[in-house]
């Protein structure tokens, strides 16, 4: 019994378009990685009180500004809509057709 799917052929335009949003959403995940490490975590992890911001990351948290924060917490969305968007586009060109799996 299998568990995967195994995917026999693209068409031009799934592979076009699969490709550039796949590096894309590298881009920014990686944009997005080492930014959090440079500030010390992210905003998703972070919190906020009493009007101070903080990034948070391993249980260490920074201090930043607030519009650093919210650069960080969509930032932060961003880059995980980013990946979802690439399995979004590969389901709808497994129902198109343009993807063929077996």
């Amino acid at each position: 019994m299998k568990f995967y799917l195994k995917f026999t052929g693209y068409s031009k335009r799934a592979k076009w378009v699969i490709n550039l949003t796949t590096a894309l959403a590298g881009v920014n995940f990686l944009a997005f990685a080492v930014g959090s490490l440079h500030l010390g975590g992210d905003a998703l992890s972070g919190y906020v009180r009493a009007g101070h911001y903080f990034v948070c990351a391993h249980g260490s948290c920074t201090e930043v500004s607030s519009a650093v924060w919210h650069y960080s917490y969509w930032h932060a969305f961003a880059a995980i809509g980013g990946i979802l968007l690439v399995f979004v586009e590969t389901a709808l060109f497994l129902n198109t057709g343009d993807i063929k799996w077996e």
